[in-house]
């Protein structure tokens, strides 16, 4: 545990046990405010990799709130999914109850897995959460962040008018579905994958675009490759076989380790990171939280792609990988 806190930074490494209820919350750092960030509710193969998950999920919100500019530091948290039945308010009755016992240090949100009536319930038991129903669900805005970057990179850096432009969307979760039907709305030429059929099915019957397979899709030709699933998507092994000029999703953590983002840098396959542009949600509810206006939160979004570009204009210019550039300019507004 003390290893894995270590390697992530991490200023705290929560466990708790209540019945049903196994859940991990990693604190990353408080240093620009409280800890905010979402929880996850899905099957990890053991509580090892749960960990591992929140140690570096809880990283990256504090690199992305750092970059999006708001008073937060970075935290997340996992539920580890029960086997067999379950009573799912009162698991989240108790996890809620766990989140009022860290008295404000972290403040918690809808993630893969969770949805604003489980934030309802939490809510029942601590103020600390920022997507309830009396704050809404920040994923339409995650995904209006990613649209807005996607088309800078793709007018600015690539040179591609949207309805000229193809982008292959890896996930149709709460978040990529709401980016592929602005892609669409756009006129831009959309590929899509899911390990879901019923999604799937949804989107051939909906809108018609082509569906490929989980294992094809990556490796799909396009102009963006936009994972929206879970993370670790993009490995050492996979960089040789991508078929796109950049990367841009909505997916947290999307590269493997980071040798990798030095590998796409030499292949000049231009990376998007993650923690810049897909803060929209976070812009979103840190904003409801504090009891911004809609106005303030849309003029926070639209900052997004100029943070990004100014990512690509340093990594042009030192000629070295965007996250590396991206961590860096996280790190000196975390230490000023």
């Amino acid at each position: 545990m003390f290893d894995l806190m270590k390697e992530h930074q991490l200023q705290e490494l929560h466990y708790v046990q209540s019945d049903d209820l196994n859940a991990i919350v990693a604190i990353h750092s408080t240093q620009l405010g409280p800890a905010l960030g979402g929880c996850r509710f899905v099957p990890y193969s053991d509580p090892d990799s749960a960990a591992l998950d929140a140690a570096r999920l809880a990283q990256g919100m504090t690199y992305k709130a750092a970059l999006a500019g708001v008073p937060f530091g970075g935290g997340k948290a996992v539920i580890l999914y029960p086997e067999g039945e379950f009573d799912r308010e009162a698991l989240f009755k108790r996890f809620g109850q766990f989140v009022q016992d860290l008295v404000g240090r972290y403040i918690t949100a809808v993630d893969s897995g969770t949805d604003v009536q489980d934030m309802d319930i939490i809510r029942g038991q601590t103020e600390f959460v920022a997507s309830s129903s009396v704050i809404g669900n920040p994923s339409p805005h995650t995904a209006e962040g990613v649209f807005q970057n996607i088309r800078m990179i793709l007018e600015d850096e690539l040179n591609i008018a949207l309805d000229r432009s193809t982008v292959a969307i890896q996930g149709l979760g709460n978040v990529g579905y709401t980016l592929m039907e602005k892609l669409i709305e756009k006129g831009v030429t959309v590929i899509v994958s899911d390990k879901d059929s019923e999604k799937t099915r949804r989107v051939i019957n909906e809108h018609g675009v082509f569906v490929a397979p989980v294992s094809e899709l990556l490796v799909e030709p396009c102009d963006i490759l936009a994972p929206c699933g879970l993370g670790g998507i993009i490995t050492p092994d996979l960089v040789p076989r991508l078929n796109c000029k950049a990367i841009a999703g909505c997916a947290n953590n999307q590269l493997w380790n980071e040798e990798t983002g030095d590998l796409l840098h030499k292949r000049e396959i231009l990376y998007a990171p993650d923690f810049v542009i897909n803060s929209g949600g976070l812009i979103y509810a840190s904003g409801r939280y504090q009891g911004f206006s809609a106005e303030q939160i849309a003029l926070n979004l639209e900052r997004l792609p100029k943070t990004l570009a100014q990512v690509f204009s340093e990594s042009h210019k030192q000629d070295i990988p965007t996250n590396q550039v991206a961590v860096t300019m996280a790190k000196e507004i975390i230490e000023a």
